[in-house]
């Protein structure tokens, strides 16, 4: 039986620690991937919601999504949530939205899915006093790369203690 000269043996040694670095790399720029893309549809969520523009809201949507909201129906698939959406921004006298803010608390990632919860605030031009909320959120990541809202759970609370925020509207 041959022996393996001790020269191979570093070199292969060696390679083996370097796939591993690598493999770690990977998992962890993957990972930082992850967690920029959600804070990028985060911002996103931000930028519509003040937009007042179902057009900007349709975005954020993945096509099979479902919101669900409190003396609601759910609306099931993004071309309802849409058309609703577009219904609201047609009424002349709807409300402008003046602030919002989400403080999200955990984010879960598991594989091309992620589950969020959270609190937001926001004013409107139809009530001086802000309001507060609580949500529940499932995210999806798309063939591009990007994260859209596949399930939203929100509703408004009347007691500010029930969702507590360390910067809400005001």
């Amino acid at each position: 039986m041959k022996q393996i000269p001790g020269k191979i043996m570093a070199i292969v040694g060696s390679l083996a620690a370097s796939a591993a670095i690598a493999a770690f790399a990977y998992q962890n720029n993957s990972a930082e991937q992850t967690r920029i893309g959600i804070e990028q549809l985060h911002q996103l969520d931000v930028e519509a919601t003040l937009s007042d523009k179902a057009d900007e809201l349709a975005k954020l949507w993945d096509s099979e999504a479902v919101r669900i909201e409190p003396g609601r129906a759910a609306e099931v698939g993004k071309p309802e949530i849409y058309a609703n959406d577009k219904r609201w921004e047609s009424k002349a006298d709807r409300p402008k939205t003046l602030c919002y803010k989400s403080e999200i608390k955990d984010v879960q990632i598991v594989g091309d899915w992620a589950f969020e919860w959270g609190y937001f605030s926001y004013k409107d031009s139809s009530n001086p006093k802000p309001m507060r909320g609580k949500v529940l959120r499932v995210m999806k990541r798309q063939a591009d790369g990007s994260w859209k809202f596949a399930r939203v759970i929100g509703f408004n609370e009347d007691k500010q203690a029930a969702a507590p925020m360390s910067q809400p509207c005001e």
